[in-house]
């Protein structure tokens, strides 16, 4: 197939899969109350297995490439906090934040001499001149912060990898097609014939959606990580400057959370395939495929329980 070929099938296939999803569903509709006659099972067979099928099929045999491929190199990528873009938009920031800084020391000092407060009054405003001077010179620093803050995570994520195989989604989505979850998956499209030819389209839909959700994790982190980039200096100014630590705190835990993602997800890709090549001589075909399909919904749900349950590790 030549390069133009590839390129106009690439960007037709997803109009090819949604069109024939549409057709299998209306063919479902259509067999739900014409009384399973004979002219609508052999329709509902053709767009179920010559169609939908076909397309569906390529489409998960091209998304499982990629990541059999690129999973691991994806996973590693993180956003140049000291690229011309990004340094922009933070210059603006410390152009935006100095004059609060300013502000906030001088009226400071000038409630401290010309006016009389009570004890804790003062206290309190003692506590915020030394945070508003560390978020002024953080927020000055904030590229380099994040070039550390990546270097660290990149560095773990290196370290974790290299403990497994070459090609850690290798084992997980393996050549082998019999112990392959995503292949084992779409063998039982032609097979399920006990319910109803609709009955195994699921199997080809399931195969897709895992596929799709795997890539999405690895977009999303990148995405969400380069705008929290974007506005770490007023994620710093936030954290130390006392009054609204509240909210900085949470804002600085989902960066480093998103950020350390990569880390968490190479542990859980690496112990599974440890078990995974230790225990496989002695597990059952079946066995194997439902350890590989759990590895790789894990690495679908941890980022989202990560995100969602690990708080309050920050002080303040």
């Amino acid at each position: 197939m030549s390069v133009t070929q590839k390129t106009g099938y690439r960007k037709a296939a997803p109009a090819a899969a949604l069109t024939a999803a549409a057709a299998t569903a209306l063919a479902c509709s259509v067999r739900a109350f014409s009384g399973e006659s004979a002219a609508v099972n052999e329709l509902m067979d053709f767009l179920l297995k010559k169609g939908f099928k076909n397309v569906g099929e390529e489409l998960v045999r091209e998304l499982m490439g990629i990541c059999q491929r690129h999973f691991v190199n994806l996973l590693l990528l993180n956003p140049n906090p000291m690229s011309q873009g990004v340094m922009s938009i933070t210059k603006y920031f410390i152009a935006m934040l100095g004059p609060i800084f300013v502000l906030v020391i001088i009226g400071s000092a000038v409630y401290m001499i010309f006016f009389s407060g009570s004890p804790s009054i003062r206290s309190k405003i003692k506590a915020i001149i030394p945070g508003v001077i560390a978020a002024m010179f953080l927020v000055m620093l904030s590229p380099h912060i994040l070039n550390v803050l990546f270097y660290l995570s990149e560095q773990l994520f290196m370290g974790v990898i290299s403990q497994g195989p070459v090609n850690p989604m290798g084992v997980l989505l393996p050549a082998k097609e019999e112990i392959n979850p995503i292949d084992y998956l779409m063998s039982n499209f032609d097979k399920i014939t006990w319910y109803s030819g609709e009955g195994s389209a699921p199997f080809l839909y399931v195969s897709l959606l895992i596929l799709v959700m795997l890539l999405m994790v690895v977009i999303a982190r990148y995405l969400v990580i380069s705008l929290f980039v974007m506005v770490f200096p007023l994620t710093l100014f936030l954290y130390f400057f006392l009054p609204t630590r509240k909210t900085g705190k949470r804002i600085m835990e989902q960066t480093l959370i998103w950020i350390f993602l990569q880390v968490i997800e190479a542990i859980t890709m690496i112990s599974v395939v440890t078990i995974i090549i230790i225990f496989s001589p002695f597990l059952a075909q079946e066995v194997l495929v439902v350890l590989e399909l759990g590895a790789i919904l894990a690495l679908i749900a941890i980022p989202v329980a990560s995100v969602l349950f690990f708080r309050d590790f920050l002080p303040g």
